[in-house]
């Protein structure tokens, strides 16, 4: 008998602090992190998760490496490293005895998680043209050029949760700031390679040109299910569309700056750390309070 009390009074604690957990808040937002840190990859590091690919069996030992954030000479329209950007939707929830929200969402995140480049020139003289007129010396070359780009990216599911305190609320402007985290697993994983090689026989005489050859190589690998995190800063500020209009009052947008630490496990390559920063904005609804008006009886 005493136990069936303590278990029903246990259950009646329960459903009253739940049913004092309120929505209060949705919101709708988009992102970026930038990471820093991140070790450069080098073609090689590829093999893994490229098994049998023709283009990691050649010769790249006199290749010159390049990495970096943002590189819009990288070939194949692939020059933005180590960015993920993202798109988020959360609900706002007020806790009995709390001043701040618990934000309970799900993300989808899109992920470029290791990236290498590297290029190789090559040029010898084959002709020299002497001017008749001044006596004046033109070299014609022939040049080899080769370029080789390799990616791992992914797109991945996360459920994220943060718990913030806002400063100035209810007026035009306020200012928040709290911690968060998130995680998920991936989908859509894969690792592209690609490879180019150009030559001209005869370069560098006027518009002529001697010989040429183009060649391209692409290959895409499907790679494992993974898994991505991370705990960050929201430090945010918002503009409250309206102060006296009933429509606009609950209507708010905002901007978030978001120091982070991400994990990122990659299939057979291991856990990549890094620190970054992040930014997101977006529009939120306040959920208008319902206050029930009591009635005398007379």
């Amino acid at each position: 008998m005493k136990k069936t009390l303590i278990i029903l009074g246990l259950l009646g604690v329960s459903f009253t602090s739940l049913s004092q957990i309120k929505v209060t808040q949705v919101h709708l937002s988009s992102g970026a992190y930038r990471q820093f840190g991140f070790t450069p990859s080098n073609i090689t590091d590829f093999a893994p998760l490229a098994p049998g690919s023709s283009i990691l069996t050649k010769d790249f030992s006199n290749y010159q490496g390049e990495m970096g954030y943002y590189n819009l000479s990288y070939p194949f329209s692939m020059g933005m490293q180590n960015i993920s950007t993202f798109q988020s939707l959360q609900v706002g929830l007020s806790l009995p005895k709390c001043k701040g929200t618990l934000r309970l969402g799900i993300s989808n995140f899109s992920n470029q998680l290791m990236s290498a480049y590297g290029s190789y020139y090559e040029s010898h003289v084959v002709d020299t043209l002497i001017s008749s007129q001044n006596g004046s010396m033109t070299f014609v070359d022939s040049t080899l050029s080769r370029n080789v780009y390799g990616n791992y990216s992914n797109q991945q599911i996360r459920l994220e949760v943060a718990y913030v305190w806002e400063m100035n609320a209810g007026e035009r402007w306020a200012f928040s700031a709290g911690a968060g985290m998130s995680f998920g697993l991936s989908y859509l994983s894969k690792t592209t390679l690609h490879f180019t090689e150009y030559t001209n026989s005869y370069q560098g005489y006027g518009s002529y040109t001697g010989n040429q050859t183009d060649t391209h190589e692409s290959e895409t690998y499907k790679n494992p299910m993974n898994w991505g995190a991370n705990i960050y800063v929201p430090l945010g500020i918002n503009f409250r569309l309206g102060t006296k209009r009933a429509f606009w009052k609950p209507w708010m947008i905002y901007s978030e700056l978001r120091p982070q630490l991400s994990f990122n496990s990659i299939p057979k390559v291991g856990v990549k750390f890094s620190p970054g920063i992040g930014s997101t904005s977006g529009i939120r609804y306040n959920i208008p309070t319902i206050t029930r008006k009591a009635h005398a009886d007379f």
